[in-house]
């Protein structure tokens, strides 16, 4: 993929919607195949293009865990890592074009979601310096406590809007 440190450092904060954009451009490629397949209009599939295929709806499957039937994601789980890799690499040579994650990010927006928290300090969810008008924000918090010397502070936004 173009940027093959960004797997290493991710954070528990973006790795859903991480995911969930690898899970969609996995899907588009897919149905972008079939669709040309149904309308007879797909040009020889390579040995080597259809191992890729048949391992891209593999590697969706396992990403669908996540995307649909509500698994948490775990930046621990080499095996959900290895697959948002694989599937990126794989979306490159099918497309020929470079996947951009930190573009695929961006455009998902943000979601931060807290559960069983318990804060007696000052705490934030989301801190930015500036917010685009078409940015999307999403803060959950579930079944936390704000101790009486504790803060929560879902978003905090220093500088410009739009």
């Amino acid at each position: 993929m173009s940027d093959p440190f960004t797997l290493a450092t991710v954070s528990a904060t973006v790795l859903p919607q991480l995911v969930k954009f690898a899970f969609e451009q996995a899907g588009k490629v897919l149905e972008k195949r079939r669709s040309a397949a149904e309308a007879g209009g797909e040009a020889k599939t390579s040995d080597a293009e259809a191992r890729m295929l048949d391992d891209l709806e593999q590697r969706v499957q396992i990403l669908r865990k996540y995307t649909v039937d509500g698994v948490r994601p775990d930046v621990a789980d080499r095996e959900l890592l290895d697959t948002i890799d694989v599937v990126g690499r794989h979306v490159e040579s099918l497309t020929g074009q470079p996947l951009d994650l930190a573009a695929g990010l961006k455009r998902s927006g943000v979601e931060v979601e807290m559960e069983r928290a318990d804060i007696e300090g000052p705490a934030t969810a989301v801190k930015a310096t500036s917010i685009a008008d078409t940015a999307r924000v999403t803060v959950k918090f579930n079944d936390g406590v704000v101790r009486a010397t504790g803060e929560f502070t879902a978003v905090e936004i220093n500088g410009p809007i739009g």
